[in-house]
């Protein structure tokens, strides 16, 4: 599909107004559709139901953070309940993982580090999102939710290599005098 409306670098931002491609919104819907496409990744690449599940559920809300930003009837939002069903997770992964260490290096498997990618890119929205926000008012449950969301993502990943039986690496944070 085109439309050719796109050609001379600008692009629809949802609200009938014609905007830069290299505007900051526009790189911050573009993550969006990244990251919706990591947690595809994800998705495809685990093992586990519980994990699986979660993941249709982010995917679905990531569309929901992208029509909060431009649709102009604000029928679906990202919601309080929203990050709270991100923060039950969170907890649940964290009863199974048990005490984590600080600065684990994305490895393992396959299903682990495709998590770990998908957390990056939600770090890279929630970065985006701070920065869209100085420029117009955002949902405030917009960066609250990508904030969760890398967590459930970093919680998810060690779950699995758990569940694999394999051992997270830590990063040696010992510094060479």
């Amino acid at each position: 599909m085109f439309t050719r409306r796109g050609d001379q670098g600008e692009t629809d931002n949802g609200l009938r107004v014609r905007i830069g491609k290299d505007s900051p919104m526009v790189d911050f819907q573009g993550t969006l559709d990244e990251l919706n496409s990591f947690i595809g990744n994800a998705l495809i690449n685990t093992k586990w139901d519980d994990i699986r599940n979660d993941l249709i559920k982010i995917q679905n809300d990531v569309f929901v953070l992208g029509e909060d930003l431009t649709a102009e009837s604000q029928h679906r939002t990202i919601k309080e309940e929203d990050v709270k069903w991100l923060e039950q997770r969170v907890t649940e992964y964290r009863k199974e993982i048990g005490k984590i260490k600080l600065f684990v290096i994305p490895d393992g498997s396959q299903e682990a580090v495709s998590l770990h990618i998908a957390r990056t890119v939600a770090r890279r929205a929630e970065r985006l999102s701070v920065f869209v926000s100085k420029e117009m008012p955002l949902n405030k449950y917009i960066l609250i939710y990508l904030n969760r969301l890398s967590s459930v993502l970093f919680m998810q990943a060690l779950a699995s290599n758990k569940r694999l039986g394999i051992t997270e690496r830590i990063w040696d944070i010992k510094r060479e005098s």
